[in-house]
């Protein structure tokens, strides 16, 4: 059986001045607005699963190797525009971080609201797992980039950021401070992980007098796609990211049932809450970027890239589509990949057929890798 990553060990650094104390009312303003502007034009909005289950792609024109992801799931989700983060955007992208990292140093987080002290922690973790993995881009399967192997540390397990005087890895922040913290299951959907198969990235940073609802519509769209919660007969199977996160649910898969369903529409929660047992082997771990890891096509066949932008324009990407026509040809590619078209086609056909339809979810077949959750 292939194990699924483990949420880290309890660490023996003192994370004491991030626990526990926070003000009763907000004493500091802080705001976003840069890190939103990253987010607004270079997150693709993927909108809400139709539960339909993406066939085997086929080569392109010409072709006879299929190029890019190639799960089920793979039309689900939030896409970031990674080829974005290059040269002085990404020096630019670190700016905003270190900024952001600075800010506990000035007004001590005991200083702040809950709310507040959340928002932060969520936009940090952010901003450096895309930076990370924009550091390692074109990396396209993240499994053992972020979880590591063997005697090999992952991304997630090393010091990346130092918070007043702190030396803290995102699975510090995650495990030590977020979990400790917040004991409720909505805090795990933007912890943004970097592939298919984890809770989306958003298009605008988390706010302290929003962030619950951002959390909120965040865990509905995933439990309510393949990635997040699907059935396989009388198994409920759920995403590889919860068992990262079952300190969250101390009552063990009923009380991870029962959150699922309580999130879970209303043609699927009875049929979630009837299942047998829950096993956590829904996963996809390839890349969330709109390219899929290949920024250029030689395919004399392929698209351009004007036809993305078409396809972005006049959408709830429109932000995107502004950007990226000002960006794509001169610094990018010169041809647009197939399977980004295939992405993007696939999204506008779920839009344009969700009002009014109702969408039965397909048997897919058996996982080969059984990870029933802990009792």
């Amino acid at each position: 059986m292939c194990a699924a990553p483990f949420a880290a060990q309890a660490s023996e650094v003192p994370f004491d001045q991030f626990l526990h104390q926070a003000a009763a009312q907000e004493a500091v303003s802080i705001n976003y607005d840069d890190w939103s502007y990253v987010l607004r034009t270079t997150v693709f909005e993927g909108g809400r699963s139709d539960r339909t289950h993406a066939a085997p792609p086929a080569p392109g024109i010409g072709r006879r190797i299929v190029k890019g992801n190639t799960s089920s799931t793979r039309f689900e989700g939030n896409r970031l525009y990674f080829p974005a983060f290059k040269g002085q955007n990404l020096v630019t992208l670190k700016h905003i971080r270190a900024e952001l990292e600075a800010m506990p140093g000035a007004v001590p987080l005991v200083e702040w609201t809950k709310n507040q002290q959340l928002a932060y922690w969520l936009n940090l973790y952010n901003i450096k797992l895309v930076e990370l993995l924009a550091e390692h881009y074109p990396e396209q399967e993240l499994r053992s980039l972020l979880y590591g192997g063997g005697s090999r540390s992952g991304l997630l397990d090393q010091p990346a950021l130092k918070v007043a005087g702190v030396r803290l890895s995102l699975n510090n922040i995650h495990h030590d401070i977020i979990l400790a913290n917040w004991q409720d299951p909505l805090v795990m959907y933007e912890l943004f992980h970097g592939f298919v198969g984890s809770a989306n990235i958003r298009s605008e940073a988390y706010r302290a007098d929003t962030v619950w609802d951002q959390l909120r519509e965040n865990a509905v769209e995933f439990i309510n796609s393949n990635r997040g919660a699907r059935m396989d007969g009388d198994i409920l199977r759920v995403a590889e990211i919860y068992r990262e996160n079952l300190e969250l649910f101390p009552g063990g898969p009923d009380e991870l049932k029962a959150h699922i369903v309580s999130l879970a529409d209303a043609d699927y929660a009875p049929r979630f809450a009837a299942a047998r047992t829950v096993v956590a082997s829904t996963r996809d771990y390839y890349i969330a970027d709109l390219f899929q890891g290949y920024e250029r096509d030689l395919n004399p066949n392929a698209g351009n890239s004007a036809a993305i932008v078409e396809a972005l324009t006049g959408s709830s990407n429109a932000d995107v589509a502004e950007w990226m026509s000002a960006t794509m040809d001169r610094q990018y590619f010169s041809a647009a990949p197939g399977h980004v078209m295939e992405y993007l086609g696939k999204v506008r056909e779920r839009n344009e057929a969700r009002e009014g339809n109702v969408n039965v979810e397909e048997y897919e077949g058996s996982e080969k890798t059984e990870a029933p959750v802990p009792e």
